[in-house]
């Protein structure tokens, strides 16, 4: 999945990003990276808990000094092997 950065930052510099992703059923989502800390790299590959061929929503959402930001759009990824 290839997104990008938030623009719309309300005049505040983006202080982290949060990753999450469900469990592959449209079950609850789960934080992969960043709500706990500061997260800004901006490439990160999501690799445990994946099964070939199963379709994972993913989304995200920003942090600056005002708070949070709402949740992105829903991503829609099916795992696949990487030759």
């Amino acid at each position: 999945m290839v997104w990008d950065a938030v623009t719309d930052d309300g005049s505040s510099e983006i202080l982290s990003y949060s990753l999450e992703v469900d469990d592959g059923t449209g079950g609850d989502f789960t934080s992969v990276i960043g709500e706990q800390s500061t997260y800004l790299l901006q490439e990160y590959t999501v690799t445990s808990n994946i099964s070939k061929g199963v379709l994972y929503r993913f989304r995200y959402k920003a942090l600056n000094v005002i708070g949070w930001s709402a949740y992105s759009p829903i991503a829609y990824i099916r795992a696949a092997t990487i030759p």
